[in-house]
C-alpha cells in the first residue's frame, strides 16, 4: 500500500487538476483504490500509466501519421485550417448557423477520405442527412462503408468516450467529429460530465482527429459557456475562428 499514490500526486503524473482526477474516479473512468475511514483515494502507479496510454478503456491511441502538429487541416469553411489533432468550440445563435457549419465541415472530411462523426440532436441530425443527401452524397453508403458515423449521443459518460473511440479506432485515415452538444441537454447531463468529457477529448482522444464541439448560445447558459470556452484549444465565433478566447 505504501507504493499508492494520493490525488495530488495523481493529478501530477496526469498533468491535470486534483477535482479533474476526483472527476475521473466519479464517473469510473480512472481506477482507485478507498482506504481508511474517510475512504481517501488512493491510484495504483500502473493504473496511472494505463490511463496515460489509452489502454483501459480502448482509447484511440495517437496516430502518428499524418497527425502531427505542423499537419493542418482544413475545416471546410471560411477558408479556415488548423493543425491536426484540434479541438474547438463554435458557439452559436441559430439552428441555421450550426447545421450550415455541421454540412461544411462533414463534406470536407468525406471529400478528404476521412471517417466523420456527427453527433446531435435527432431532429437536427436528420436535416443534416437531409441536406447532404440534396447535395449529392449517398449517406446510406458512406454508413455502410463507415465513412460516416451518426447517433444522438449516449446516456452516460463511460458510455459516450467508448463510443467515440472504438468510432476512432475503426476510422480510416483521419478521424473528424462535429457535435452539437445540445444532445446532453437532452440527455440531462450535469455540468460537471460535459466538461469532463471535453477534458478526456484534450487529454486522450484528440492526437490525430479534428473535434468541433457546437454550443448554442440560446440553451447554454453562463458557466456552460465558460466552461466551454476554458476546455478547448480555440473557438469559432461569427465566423471567426480565435485561440484562447478567455
Amino acid at each position: 500500500m505504501e507504493n499508492l499514490l494520493n490525488v495530488r500526486q495523481a493529478a501530477e503524473l496526469l498533468n491535470v487538476s486534483e477535482m479533474t482526477v476526483r472527476r475521473w474516479t466519479n464517473a469510473g473512468l480512472l481506477s482507485c483504490f478507498r482506504i481508511g475511514k474517510k475512504r481517501e483515494r488512493r491510484f495504483n502507479p500502473s493504473d496511472i500509466q494505463q490511463f496515460i496510454e489509452g489502454k483501459i478503456t480502448s482509447f484511440q491511441k495517437e496516430k502518428k501519421s499524418p497527425g502531427t502538429s505542423a499537419h493542418r487541416v482544413a475545416l471546410g469553411f471560411g477558408g479556415l485550417d488548423v493543425p491536426d489533432g484540434t479541438h474547438m468550440a463554435h458557439l452559436y445563435a441559430d439552428v441555421s448557423e450550426s447545421l450550415g457549419v455541421q454540412a461544411f465541415f462533414v463534406r470536407q472530411g468525406i471529400e478528404n477520405n476521412e471517417t466523420v462523426m456527427v453527433v446531435s440532436p435527432q431532429d437536427r441530425r436528420e436535416k443534416l442527412l437531409l441536406a447532404m443527401e440534396q447535395d449529392g452524397l449517398d449517406v446510406a453508403e458512406l454508413v455502410r462503408e463507415n465513412r460516416l458515423i451518426h447517433g444522438s449521443g449516449k446516456q452516460t459518460l463511460v458510455q459516450m468516450t467508448e463510443y467515440i473511440s472504438k468510432a476512432a479506432a475503426s476510422a480510416q485515415g483521419r478521424f473528424r467529429l462535429i457535435g452539437d452538444m445540445s444532445w446532453t441537454l437532452q440527455k440531462k447531463w450535469s455540468e460537471e460530465n460535459i466538461r469532463t468529457l471535453e477534458e478526456i477529448t484534450n487529454t486522450r482522444l484528440c492526437p490525430g482527429s479534428l473535434f468541433l464541439c457546437q454550443y448554442s448560445l440560446a440553451e447554454f447558459f453562463g458557466t456552460q459557456i465558460m466552461m466551454a470556452l476554458e476546455t478547448h484549444a480555440c473557438a469559432l465565433y461569427k465566423g471567426k475562428l480565435k485561440k484562447n478566447m478567455l
